[in-house]
């Protein structure tokens, strides 16, 4: 080996998906998961796992070499562990032994040390404004069951909707009612004052239930998953060990008639620094039963003229087809300009030689975000 030519050669992260975090270098910094009911035996299994393993530096000498060696270094992770159930936590120093040696050498360890009384009270804490938010999900979620005029189309009335640039003319019949479940949809999970409306639901229970909301924390952001905060001189920083579907704000109009599409919008709801947002969740979010995640992945096909008109009122779209029933591209195409309240026209759509209209939907920002064919306008 020669001295003064070590190498680099491996850097392994194993670290926990937690929001970034900065104290002082004197701070009591923590990973952290959170339980629903496991015990010591489980929770050493959990810090065990690859998710905290610490970040692994090995050097080397001469890899062509027949005498070829390695030596990995890491340093340890401090890990809290706790039951939301019973408020026990454990703490694990997760470490190498066999520290200098080549990686294959190496042997994860967890240690338990003692936890301090004030990383045992933030964390109790943490728990506890879980508790919070999920009593006012769950409160706002009841509510959602039966009808609420947050959806209804007369109080939540977007400004795109009085801005139409169509260049062939407006039409004003429409292919489904304002309050049909499409349309609801459509509206709960694109009209901004809607979304606001819904917001407003959830920190209004939030501060009846929570009057004075004095906050234990220096800063702090909750997720359904991921969490971050500190306290005095502790900071802690995890995720919980599975999330429920009680985690998500759900408003569902899916009709009772067996056989027809999903129409429900789920929202992710967050906290920071004591105020609460929520986010449309596009996984969990369906619209005439497909996914809005689904929608920016390629072209939807036969797409319902309930949709393209409701999402249009809220989302630029620019329509243009082909004259014969072809594709967007082809000879002959026509361009029903950009703008707002294009209505389709289901009788110009379909097969048998009759128009269908390549809809690309533009987002707030002005991308191009989705992109649809179905009726013309």
């Amino acid at each position: 080996m020669e001295n003064g030519k070590w190498k680099s050669i491996v850097s392994k992260l194993c670290l926990v998906s937690i929001l970034p975090i900065a104290f002082s270098a004197t701070a009591e910094n923590y990973q952290a998961k959170i339980c629903y009911n496991c015990n010591e035996t489980e929770a050493k299994s959990i810090v065990l796992s690859r998710e905290f393993e610490p970040e692994l530096t090995c050097y080397s000498d001469d890899i062509f070499s027949p005498d070829y060696t390695q030596s990995c270094y890491s340093q340890p992770n401090e890990v809290l562990v706790a039951n939301a159930s019973t408020r026990q936590i454990w703490g694990y120093r997760v470490f190498h032994n066999n520290q200098g040696s080549a990686e294959y050498e190496l042997e994860l360890k967890a240690q338990s040390f003692n936890v301090s009384s004030q990383a045992r009270s933030l964390m109790n804490d943490i728990i506890t404004e879980y508790a919070k938010l999920d009593a006012v999900i769950a409160s706002v979620n009841k509510d959602f069951e039966s009808p609420s005029a947050i959806f209804n189309s007369t109080a939540n009335t977007s400004f795109a909707s009085s801005s139409s640039k169509s260049i062939l003319g407006t039409y004003t019949s429409s292919n489904c009612d304002e309050n049909s479940s499409t349309a609801k949809a459509v509206r709960a999970g694109f009209d901004p004052r809607t979304i606001t409306s819904v917001l407003d639901s959830v920190q209004a229970d939030f501060r009846r239930r929570y009057s004075n909301p004095a906050s234990q924390f220096t800063y702090s952001r909750f997720t359904g998953v991921n969490f971050s905060a500190g306290a005095g001189s502790v900071g802690i920083g995890g995720s919980w060990e599975f999330v429920t579907n009680n985690r998500l704000l759900v408003a569902d109009f899916t009709s009772d008639v067996p056989g027809l599409p999903t129409n429900k919008i789920s929202y992710n709801v967050h906290m920071q620094d004591n105020v609460i947002d929520i986010a449309v969740n596009e996984s969990a979010s369906r619209i005439d039963g497909i996914a809005i995640s689904t929608l920016k992945t390629g072209t939807v096909t036969n797409t319902d003229a309930c949709m393209l008109e409701h999402l249009n009122k809220y989302w630029e779209a620019s329509v243009q087809s082909s004259a014969s029933g072809g594709h967007f591209g082809d000879g002959g195409l026509t361009d029903y300009g950009r703008g707002f309240n294009f209505v389709p026209q289901p009788s110009n759509g379909g097969g048998g030689g009759s128009e269908t209209c390549t809809w690309r939907f533009y987002n707030p920002q002005g991308e191009p975000t989705f992109t649809m064919q179905g009726p013309c306008p």
